[in-house]
């Protein structure tokens, strides 16, 4: 064999491999780049950096869960029975109100759809106004319509051999599927003991803190997601806030930020409760979630029986906030924090 036709003949079987590596992701496409599961295998949901963007361009569904990972626990099946609707879980890292209203608008842009269940981080509203979704290179090409740019995607070993496995392992365990998807808890460890280990208390607590570029990005963050619920009349919005434990709201006064805290509960809950295609709800204050730090596993993050009650209480009619109720629920949360910072730790 000549050189010339061995070189035309390897050439022909790298082609060959790069078409069949190609081939084998995209029709089981782990990060939902292109479709819906192939060949019976369910909606494995294990990784939202890479698979959040792809199922909602590409899913069908008519509800989404939006929210940080303190939301990933939810069991959307749940809320499909709640609501009579078809739930999308929509999460991201940390969860800035940009980055959240920009996969909202893409769900907008891909579905017509019924509800919007929110589960709304304080932090999220004085998060910064850009959208970072994109920002790392490594996750750009999820974030493009083209199939151009996929090549790091389509001729990956690790997707090959790594996520394509894991897939159709989770799949057949049925583990992160479904209403389940996303869910961190398995092997977690909840308790006091385990919570405490996250927050070391200063000795002296700092004065109050300055925060006017907060205060801007609460504003402006406010009115981005009143503009939402403007454009979208016709969509049921259910917007709660998520209940972290007393360690997290003893760090804040500590620091000399809790009257941002604050800031954000008072000037939030009288204008989102004020739009007549919302229910919101208020959990921050439940002491009996809260205090007990056996719900946590450090300062923010509680177990899935907490997700689950709060379903529970937006089935039964508690926990919700009216405008006639703002100033009773805003005094309430005032109450536990001096409890909180008195010594109740």
């Amino acid at each position: 064999m000549t050189k010339k036709i061995a070189l035309k003949w390897l050439c022909i079987t790298i082609a060959c491999m790069l078409l069949l590596a190609a081939t084998v992701t995209y029709l089981f496409d782990p990060f939902f780049q292109y479709h819906e599961p192939y060949f019976g295998l369910h909606k494995v949901y294990y990784n939202r950096d890479y698979q959040v963007v792809g199922s909602v361009r590409n899913f069908s569904y008519d509800s989404v869960l939006l929210g940080s990972s303190v939301a990933e626990n939810f069991d959307s099946e749940v809320i499909d029975a709640m609501y009579d609707c078809n739930t999308l879980k929509v999460i991201r890292a940390s969860g800035s109100t940009a980055d959240l209203l920009s996969y909202l608008q893409l769900a907008h842009e891909k579905q017509d759809l019924k509800n919007v269940i929110w589960c709304l981080d304080i932090f999220a509203l004085t998060a910064p106004l850009e959208v970072t979704l994109a920002s790392d290179p490594a996750l750009q090409y999820l974030h493009t319509d083209t199939i151009l740019d996929d090549a790091t995607y389509l001729f990956n070993k690790d997707v090959l051999f790594q996520e394509i496995p894991t897939y159709i392992a989770s799949s057949f365990l049925h583990k992160n599927v479904d209403g389940k998807g996303y869910d961190w808890s398995e092997g977690k460890v909840f308790g006091a003991q385990k919570a405490l280990q996250a927050y070391e208390k200063p000795e002296i607590a700092l004065p109050a803190q300055p925060h006017d570029t907060e205060s801007e990005y609460l504003q402006e963050n406010l009115r981005n997601i009143e503009q939402e619920l403007s454009a979208h009349p016709d969509i049921r919005y259910t917007i709660l806030f998520p209940p972290y434990s007393k360690l997290w709201w003893d760090c804040g006064y500590t620091n000399g930020i809790s009257d941002l805290y604050f800031e954000v509960i008072e000037t939030a809950l009288p204008r989102l409760c004020s739009y007549d295609n919302v229910d919101l709800y208020y959990f921050q204050a439940d002491r009996e979630i809260v205090l007990n730090l056996d719900n946590y596993m450090d300062m923010i993050h509680y177990g899935p029986w907490v997700n689950q009650y709060m379903l529970d209480c937006i089935k039964e009619g508690t926990h919700q906030v009216t405008l006639d109720r703002v100033d009773s629920v805003t005094l309430e949360m005032r109450e536990v924090f001096r409890d909180i910072v008195a010594g109740a730790l």
